[in-house]
């Protein structure tokens, strides 16, 4: 994933000019698990430069910034394919692609193919004095032909290991690795690899393409022809993806550990052990994307191929519609984003324990249903039956809403997940909870109005039991002794001293809703609007000129009466300003953000582990403030179909006064 989006950043931040060759769903195998196509890069680019992003990234306001980012770029592009950043922008005439192959019983690995048709000697110069220049720092080059055809092979020197630690920031690193890259031409395709047997595979199929190719695989098939299939009749996507996740996950875990990863029988991987537990119901995932070509900034497709009977754990994602995705007059004005989305509760309960099982102890059963069961008649546990005394009680409509306080830290952001309960199920719902946290010693109660909110109690306000048990598993002494050891080992102290992931969380049954809360504060403004009477409640989030302007373009879709499971707004200068904050302040590697642990990902050294440290200097970028009104609106429904799930999306601009 981390290579996709960095061919994707590539694409934004240069442009290319047009040829045609044989399209690469062709040339690419049907081993190929993650499948990435940018179809003209100067008319993508020239698009990209429209949005609003686009016109951030060219505002001199931005430029050391952009630099830094395009260095970080190159360097890790130049590990994987022996190209740099500039090369991606010059070379190509036509369709770039890359692609995760995972061929059986090798290793897997990436592919970079570019049309270079009619540049065939701008792009030998550019590569000859690239080589030139990577020699001279080390790196060692050798060439053998095949077909005919000279490869070019690259040989990195391990990388220097940072240091051990940076301050407070733990770095984790595995032993040091040659890194090898390779590139050929054949015909007008140039072909890079980071495996000398996927480079050749590839050259293979551009010779004669025999055999079956990625374009031959039921779920590319399927996928494509929904997205496409929906598109309005003589426009074109800018890009298309594809990937078949679990096998693309077990490649990627392969590619990290190495080969050993893939003969460690003892120990299933965790994509191993989802296959078993059904999701290998998921066939496919792809989409595509359109730019400045149908009334929105842009626009992303994405369908889910899916195939049934679902078994097992799969059963978990069935996902039933409605046409009811009118917000609450109780959810605020000034949220970052909010999103409803129908599931099953039951179905859910039900279908967790074998999942639960699998990945906790892989190869044994009833572990989930023990819990459960000691849950209920364990005469020291809290005497509930999950299942029938909350679960049954939820209903199918879930809201989830978010907001950030300023100034921005890495505690700026607020989240409440509301789950609607069954009509005159309150009653039956508090009592429920009273008896899973009433005797729990960890939790404790605050009575805020009428309601009561069940929190955790701090870390060193909670009484662990001083008692011994026995231990049977030492047997070097005489039979029939008992040994005590304390009830927790110290793996297990050391993980209970940790502080909680949400200190500051609450939840609360309040007006037939449970409201789980990472910010007790928070939770109490929305308890306040609660009791507010309609008449005099304070303007909700779908008062908003930005929500209505979101929700008409639904309408436009055909999608507001349509019935669809999952419904999305966002303003995402307010749900990308926590991220631009932390890395302006340096300090992106401690935010717990999903879209800054993503660019963490992108610019960290290959490798890093745990807390990763912070490569890039943000101090360059400049206020938030000055460069907010280049963030818009976004929208995105997804609706369950007989052979999967559509999802569909789109950015608008943001309109500045």
């Amino acid at each position: 994933m981390t290579r996709l989006i960095l061919l994707i950043s590539a694409a934004l931040l240069c442009t290319s000019t047009y040829a045609t060759s044989p399209p690469a769903d062709q040339i690419f195998p049907d081993s190929t698990k993650g499948f990435f196509s940018i179809r003209n890069l100067k008319e993508f680019g020239e698009q990209w430069k429209q949005t609003q992003f686009g016109q951030l990234l060219d505002d001199p306001l931005m430029e050391n910034f952009k630099q830094e980012i395009q260095k970080q770029l190159t360097e890790r592009m130049q590990n994987t394919f022996g190209l740099t950043l500039d090369g991606i922008a010059s070379l190509p005439s036509g369709e770039v692609a890359f692609g995760m192959l995972a061929v059986p019983n090798q290793t897997p690995g990436y592919v970079l193919t570019m049309d270079v048709a009619g540049k065939r000697p701008e792009t030998d110069t550019y590569l000859t004095n690239l080589t030139q220049k990577l020699v001279a720092v080390g790196v060692k080059k050798s060439t053998e032909t095949y077909k005919n055809q000279q490869i070019t092979i690259l040989v990195f020197p391990p990388p220097e290991a940072p240091p051990a630690a940076l301050g407070n920031t733990r770095v984790v690193l595995p032993p040091p690795i040659e890194r090898s890259a390779y590139y050929m031409f054949f015909q007008d395709v140039l072909i890079a690899s980071d495996q000398l047997h996927l480079l050749k595979l590839i050259a293979d199929r551009v010779a004669d393409q025999a055999g079956k190719s990625l374009a031959d695989v039921e779920g590319y098939q399927v996928t494509l022809k929904r997205c496409l299939g929906e598109m309005p009749a003589g426009v074109q996507p800018a890009l298309r993806w594809y990937i078949e996740p679990l096998d693309y996950g077990e490649s990627i875990r392969i590619l990290l550990r190495g080969p050993a990863a893939q003969n460690r029988r003892d120990k299933p991987s965790i994509f191993s052990i989802l296959k078993q537990q059904g999701l290998d119901s998921i066939q496919g995932i792809g989409g595509i994307v359109s730019v400045q070509t149908e009334s929105q900034e842009s626009v992303y497709r994405t369908f889910i191929y899916t195939k049934k009977p679902y078994r097992l754990a799969m059963r978990m994602f069935n996902f039933p519609d409605s046409t009811n995705f009118a917000p609450p007059i109780w959810m605020p004005s000034d949220l970052a984003r909010c999103t409803i989305v129908y599931v099953n509760p039951t179905e859910i309960f039900d279908n967790f324990g074998v999942l639960f099982d699998a990945l906790i102890m892989p190869g044994e059963e009833g572990l989930w249903k023990s819990i459960l069961n000691d849950l209920e008649k364990d005469p020291l546990g809290p005497r509930i039956n999950l299942r029938e005394e909350l679960v049954a009680h939820l209903g199918s409509r879930v809201l989830g809403m978010s907001r950030y306080e300023k100034p921005i830290t890495t505690k700026s952001e607020s989240i409440v997940i509301a789950v609607e309960l069954k009509e005159g199920n309150e009653s039956a719902m508090l009592s429920g909870m009273e008896k899973l946290f009433g005797t729990d010693q960890e939790m404790d109660a605050l009575l805020y109005k009428s309601y009561k909110i069940w929190h955790r109690k701090p870390l060193e306000d909670i009484i662990a039991p001083d008692f011994d048990i026995p231990d049977f598993f030492n047997f070097d002494d005489a039979p029939g002794k008992v040994h005590t050891v304390p009830v927790k080992s110290a793996a297990q102290a050391d993980e209970e001293d940790r502080p909680p992931a949400f200190p500051d969380g609450g939840v609360v049954v309040a007006k037939n809703c449970l409201f789980v809360s990472t910010n007790r504060d928070y939770l109490k403004l929305i308890l306040d609007r609660l009791d507010s009477p309609v008449e005099s409640a304070k303007s909700t989030i779908g008062d908003e000129v930005e929500y209505k302007e979101v929700d008409r373009i639904f309408g436009s879709m055909g999608i507001t009466d349509k019935p669809h499971f999952f419904q999305f707004f966002a303003r995402t200068h307010e749900t990308l300003r926590p991220t631009y904050e932390m890395i302006r302040k340096n300090q992106m590697a401690q935010s717990e953000a999903v879209f800054a642990k993503l660019l963490n990902e992108v610019l960290s050294p290959d490798g890093e582990s745990g807390v990763r440290r912070q490569i890039l200097d943000g101090t360059t970028m400049p206020e938030f403030d000055k460069v907010q009104h280049y963030f818009g609106k976004v929208g995105i429904y997804g609706v369950t179909e007989d052979n999967g799930y559509f999802i569909k999306g789109f950015t608008l601009e943001r309109e500045t006064k």
